[in-house]
């Protein structure tokens, strides 16, 4: 459903919300979060490129590197989103998001509109789905609208 990379509005080398794209990945902090999106019910793949400088080239679906790679970003449309930053603050979803290029609010996510809910680790997030803070293996589940169906239990490969 959607385009690999960033949006037009989204990362295209210039710093975003304090996060620099640098031309290398950047290891001090090295943590992976996992997200799923649910429209209607429906999972919706989260596309691989995203924080990911264009021209970037996808091998398998998977993508190494661009003219450029921000602290926050996918690698492939698995869902998990790479922090890998040169210092140890705290990233949000939010963040992710506006990296992206994408909308991310309470009736809104990338464009699907509708009430939404968020899960973290399985349970409900009741607060500002921008605020959800990307921390090692978190499982991060936001669905759309209508019918809410049970977050799903992701599992990371070993090497993550």
């Amino acid at each position: 459903m959607f385009e690999p990379g960033d949006t037009p509005r989204g990362g295209n080398g210039q710093t975003i919300d304090g996060i620099e794209g640098s031309s290398r990945e950047m290891l001090k902090v090295h943590v992976h979060a996992h997200l799923a999106l649910f429209n209607k019910g429906q999972q919706i793949a989260i596309p691989y490129g995203i924080g990911i400088v264009k021209p970037f080239q996808a091998t398998n679906g998977f993508v190494g590197m661009g003219q450029g790679i921000y602290w926050l970003h996918t690698h492939d449309a698995t869902g998990i989103i790479h922090v890998e930053s040169p210092d140890d603050r705290t990233y949000t979803l939010g963040q992710f998001f506006d990296i992206w290029g994408q909308s991310l609010t309470t009736t809104e996510v990338a464009g699907l509109k509708g009430p939404v809910r968020a899960f973290v680790n399985g349970k409900p997030y009741t607060g500002n789905p921008r605020g959800i803070v990307l921390g090692a293996h978190t499982l991060i589940t936001l669905e759309v609208g209508t019918p809410v169906v049970p977050p799903p239990m992701y599992v990371f490969p070993a090497e993550l």
